[in-house]
């Protein structure tokens, strides 16, 4: 593997950082989604619903408010992996729907195209696939789970 030969201070700093990485990416990704779903709640919902009722989704209002709930709700489970999988299904559900609307902008993200949606949907399958991990509200309770049955053996 190239990271044998990797310098030595290279080799310490990937070893300290790779149980970190998906933790980060988790973080991240949830706060995106909470940061784009909290206006279509608290700020800009009109706008919105109107933008919802172009793409051919009605009623708009409704549809903004499910689209930020979405966003918001499962954007900030995600990024505490709290009931990591659960939250995962709606926002890909969501995400699988913007790819396909943004689709017909092209692929990159600066025209409206799909990479961001798609690239967010990946990142949100890897969750949904792996769970939250270790560093989550999940992977504490798991680990409570475990060690309280453990100690009344």
């Amino acid at each position: 593997m190239w990271t044998t030969r990797a310098p030595v201070f290279l080799r310490s700093l990937m070893g300290a950082l790779a149980p970190l990485t998906a933790p980060m990416v988790r973080v991240y990704a949830g706060v995106a989604l909470t940061s784009h779903g909290y206006p279509k709640l608290f700020g800009a919902t009109a706008g919105n619903a109107a933008f919802f009722e172009s793409a051919g989704f009605r009623p708009g209002l409704l549809w903004a408010i499910v689209v930020g709930l979405t966003e918001v709700v499962g954007g900030l489970c995600l990024a505490a992996g709290l009931f990591t999988r659960a939250a995962a299904v709606p926002i890909l559900i969501f995400l699988a729907t913007a790819v396909v609307y943004h689709s017909r902008f092209g692929f990159y993200w600066n025209a409206r195209g799909f990479e961001y949606p798609m690239f967010l949907a990946f990142v949100v399958l890897h969750f949904l696939v792996h769970g939250g991990g270790r560093w989550s509200l999940d992977g504490y309770w798991r680990f409570r789970k475990m060690t309280s049955g453990a100690r009344e053996s």
